[in-house]
């Protein structure tokens, strides 16, 4: 069922820190998630660059300086929690966020997880997180990266997808206002909250996120052509049961944005 969607080209490529302060730009730590390392776009997508790349290249229109280094075996831990093994999901959260704790010289610099249920694993750890100024896409862009781009939004019509931890977490509506400086027509679909991917249970019991989908497909006009989100799994679901390519947020604003020259 998931031939189409589960064959992926894994293009991260870490780049090394910078030791010597080269310049006064402002710096981020930039964490790939493990899916954004492991799961790139799918086949037939159009954009064929990885979630990473289109990071990178954003932070460089915006003028960052980005930390970010081979982060091979560390992840937030969801992987290990959603199977039920508790204890092996916390050693590799807290071991991650001891990691996050050093690259951002103690939450001096913020942190970029480019995926939301990431950010949402790491916030459970409160005795580490502490000054840590972690964010996944959306309270990055809207929070840090925005004085540094000027957004057209692009005369299309898109799909938007709220994930449940963004929801949470309280960024409903920052997500939607994101979306609609970048795009001229944001639907919302109705009755889908949940897009039943479940962590990675979709590629097991896909029919959880079948069922949570069902709504999905009839609700899309024909002239729309793309949708968003800010969880891999999630748009490998929505994708799915779409007939439309999902992807990160950070793609539209991609294309949304130029560099603030003031």
């Amino acid at each position: 069922m998931w031939s189409k969607e589960t064959q992926r080209r894994a293009t991260y490529k870490p780049v090394s820190i910078v030791h010597k302060i080269i310049s006064n730009r402002p710096k981020v730590v930039y964490f790939p998630s493990c899916a954004s390392r492991t799961m790139g776009p799918a086949i037939d997508a159009k954009e064929k660059n990885s979630l990473p790349d289109i990071t990178y290249q954003l932070f460089e229109k915006a003028g960052f300086e980005i930390i970010s280094p081979d982060f091979t075996g560390q992840c937030c831990g969801m992987p290990f929690n959603s199977k039920g093994m508790f204890e092996q999901a916390d050693q590799k959260c807290k071991s991650t966020l001891q990691q996050l704790h050093k690259l951002s010289n103690d939450g001096e610099y913020p942190i970029l997880i480019d995926t939301s249920p990431c950010k949402a694993m790491f916030t459970g750890e409160s005795d580490l997180y502490g000054s840590l100024k972690i964010y996944e896409p959306v309270g990055f862009i809207e929070d840090v990266l925005f004085e540094y781009l000027d957004f057209t939004p692009v005369d299309e019509t898109i799909m938007l997808h709220v994930t449940c931890s963004s929801r949470r977490m309280g960024l409903n509506e920052k997500m939607i206002k994101l979306a609609k400086r970048c795009a001229s027509k944001v639907i919302i679909p109705e009755h889908i909250h949940c897009c039943g991917f479940a962590g990675d249970k979709g590629f097991t019991f896909p029919e959880l996120n079948a069922n949570a989908l069902a709504p999905l497909k009839a609700q899309i006009p024909e002239n729309c052509h793309n949708g968003y989100s800010n969880s891999r799994t999630c748009e490998i679901g929505l994708s799915e049961h779409s007939g439309i390519d999902y992807q990160s947020i950070i793609y539209l604003v991609d294309r949304a944005t130029t560099a603030n020259e003031i």
